[in-house]
């Protein structure tokens, strides 16, 4: 009886170390069924990727309609007449804007 004993307790030693090397250089999944699939991280990183896209849009279009606002400014000013006006020995410049 002794011998079964001791067969039984290598036994599963040799057993439990095989499981133990599977798991470490397979990982601790057991089929592929069980594998994670990636379409988790797949959907969140086409999330992220869009977001960065849209305000990477936003931002050119808020500075191209900041610049043309400016540059409609600057044609604004240039395009309006400046008159003197004498009152006195002092003059005035009025800017006659539409």
């Amino acid at each position: 009886m002794p011998d079964a004993d001791s067969r039984t307790v290598l036994e599963a030693h040799v057993l439990r170390s095989t499981i133990a090397r599977a798991a470490l250089l397979h990982g601790s999944r057991r089929s592929p069924r069980q594998l994670r699939r990636p379409f988790g991280p797949l959907l969140v990183s086409v999330g992220v990727g869009v977001v960065l896209l849209l305000a990477i849009w936003a931002a050119t279009r808020i500075i191209t309609v900041m610049e043309e606002r400016e540059r409609e400014r600057e044609q604004r000013e240039r395009s309006a007449p400046v008159v003197a006006v004498v009152a006195g020995d002092e003059w005035f410049l009025e800017r006659l804007i539409d």
